[in-house]
């Protein structure tokens, strides 16, 4: 393989971030490429044929070989660099437990990114005449749920996510909540609620690494919310674009004309 790696990504992407923080943690030499997805062009046949069948990001490209999905980017890069074990574990047990981490942020934490993207980006995608109030409780509802198991399972007795040395979970996990802390998604109500996840957030924010990554979220929706900066789209597809507002997955989600209401129990 050529040592000269190719970096495709965004930096508003969260799943992005995690494998750009990790490459820099690791003082791993990349070619940036940023992939503008505010445009179609990361969903066109000739990059799908190129790069990526999904046509997502982040991707990794060494010689002919392209590595897509985040976290299995991380994992090439640790064994071709040999990365201090602490990042996927030397143990089995510790590589079970951040194995588990990632497949479980996979389809929570990482589908709570909903609640960013239909309150931020989805009106600049499909129109501000839209209403995504039951795309946004779906996300909520999830992040929500994601947060209770953060607080009293992951972060219940130790510094990181899986143990007290930080590991790739963490900046999975990280860069998620980052989107929301730009955003203003979390109300400051609710981050109390969560003590052990505010410490943690703080000690991730401080690494010089995270802010590297971090500075352009941070900065551009700061200007986004305070009408400074307009984004303009022209795709009309995302991700995160299921409308389906009833299913969860510790609790799931009631029908909306029931009285179980878990996001203004959280909020309360």
């Amino acid at each position: 393989m050529s040592s000269k790696l190719r970096y495709l990504h965004h930096p508003a992407s969260q799943p992005c971030r995690a494998a750009r923080q990790f490459l820099i943690e690791n003082d791993i030499p990349f070619e940036d490429e940023i992939v503008d997805i505010t445009t179609n062009i990361n969903e066109t046949q000739e990059f799908r044929d190129t790069y990526n069948p999904t046509g997502q990001v982040p991707i990794l490209v060494d010689g002919d070989l392209k590595v897509w999905e985040n976290v299995a980017i991380g994992r090439y890069l640790n064994e071709k660099f040999d990365c201090p074990s602490h990042w996927f574990g030397s143990t089995l047990e510790e590589r079970t437990r951040i194995n588990q981490f990632v497949q479980w942020y996979a389809y929570t934490l990482r589908l709570g990114g909903g609640a960013f993207h239909w309150t931020i980006f989805a009106p600049m995608i499909y129109g501000t005449d839209k209403d995504f109030t039951a795309e946004r409780r779906k996300g909520y509802h999830v992040l929500y749920e994601s947060l209770e198991v953060l607080e009293n399972y992951w972060l219940k007795d130790s510094d990181y996510l899986c143990g007290n040395e930080v590991s790739y979970a963490d900046l999975a996990a990280f860069h998620e909540l980052v989107s929301h802390d730009a955003g203003n998604i979390i109300p400051e109500n609710v981050w109390k609620k969560h003590p052990r996840i505010t410490v943690w957030f703080e000690r991730m924010s401080s690494r010089p690494a995270s802010k590297a990554v971090s500075d352009w979220q941070y900065e551009t929706i700061r200007k986004v919310m305070a009408g400074e900066m307009k984004v303009e789209f022209s795709r009309r597809t995302a991700v995160l674009k299921g409308t389906e507002a009833h299913g969860g997955h510790n609790r799931g989600i009631p029908h909306l004309d029931e009285n179980d209401d878990y996001i203004a129990q959280v909020e309360a």
